[in-house]
């Protein structure tokens, strides 16, 4: 059946913006994967990425979601009262599994979008291609093949010998052009996007999250995609706006890391002793709700004593990284 169809070669030219671009996202990569920090300050910008990502994605939905509660659904602390809350912290964590291999296929791509509208579209329409015509978009008729054609040059030699920052510009922008499922495109292509980037190793340590950028320049957005001409796109502008978005993100989150590796408090943590991975927990738990109460000790350690979490608390009262408001069963702890 591939051999039926044609090579899918994009067409582009490399701006003096675009190596801009990739040269910032380049150093910002550098600082990202080589400053050290708690590894619960980690655990914290990749939760903020995520939500940022669902949060994101469920405004492409229509659905006005709360950042606390996606919070709350990723720490299991209580179920989200939208399905596709749910749908969405599954299926990013199923481009997490997807992105460990070294190749993407079509496959791929319909699992997430399976994954995505289980319990909202019927199941024929889960992961499969659209039936219905999009004015200005592929003919249902031809996006089996140029699918194919697209993962086809994902793998190719072609692709691997292309900036990584390219290649997952262009797989963005050409999911676009097609819109191959009825419903749910765009956070299909967006999820399908960061596993690109981090199989070719621009994974930027889950730190990132480019959901916001689109929504703030949506005009823009959907100008660059209209402008690419469906049977010779020309990347070349759009490549500009992608890189552009993810220059900038990767730009304020290398500088986040390196305030975070210059905190006073983590400087006196890890100057004086190793934070256990209770004490981190509380941290981030501490980061993520703006504070912790005796109340939530059975929700955060359901096999530790009372006793236990306290004197955790205490060391890290006495390493001035947290303090006690209140002095009966009703205080609260809070970051310094």
């Amino acid at each position: 059946m591939r051999e039926l169809f044609s090579m899918f070669l994009p067409e582009y030219s490399i701006t003096p913006k675009t190596l801009k671009n990739i040269s910032s996202i380049e150093y910002g990569k550098a600082i990202i994967e080589n400053t050290t920090i708690l590894p619960s300050w980690e655990l914290q910008l990749k939760k903020e990425a995520l939500v940022k990502i669902i949060y994101g994605s469920l405004q492409l939905l229509g659905i006005n979601g709360d950042q606390q509660k996606i919070k709350a659904s990723i720490d299991n602390v209580s179920r989200s009262n939208h399905r596709e809350t749910t749908n969405i912290i599954v299926a990013a964590q199923l481009a997490e599994e997807i992105s460990k291999n070294n190749e993407i296929e079509e496959v791929d791509l319909k699992y997430i979008h399976k994954t995505l509208t289980e319990g909202i579209l019927p199941k024929v329409k889960q992961g499969a291609y659209r039936g219905t015509k999009i004015q200005g978009k592929t003919s249902p008729e031809k996006i089996l093949a140029q699918m194919v054609q697209l993962f086809d040059w994902y793998n190719s030699l072609d692709a691997k010998e292309t900036h990584p920052i390219i290649t997952s510009a262009i797989i963005k922008a050409y999911l676009e052009v097609i819109k191959p499922f009825e419903e749910l495109n765009n956070v299909s292509s967006n999820l399908l996007t960061y596993i690109s980037l981090k199989t070719l190793g621009y994974g930027f340590k889950d730190f990132i999250s480019l959901e916001n950028y689109y929504k703030n320049t949506k005009n823009e957005y959907e100008n660059q995609i209209d402008s690419l001409d469906l049977e010779e796109p020309d990347f070349t502008r759009w490549i500009e706006y992608f890189s552009d978005g993810l220059s900038s993100e990767v730009s304020t989150t290398a500088q986040n890391v390196k305030l975070l590796a210059k905190d006073i408090k983590i400087a006196k943590a890890t100057g004086r002793t190793r934070l256990s991975l209770r004490q981190e927990k509380i941290v981030e738990h501490i980061q993520d709700y703006g504070l912790l109460q005796n109340k939530d000790f059975p929700i955060l350690f359901p096999d530790v004593s009372e006793d236990t979490v306290l004197r955790d608390l205490k060391v890290l009262i006495d390493m001035d990284i947290v303090q006690k408001v209140g002095s009966t069963k009703s205080s609260r702890y809070e970051l310094r």
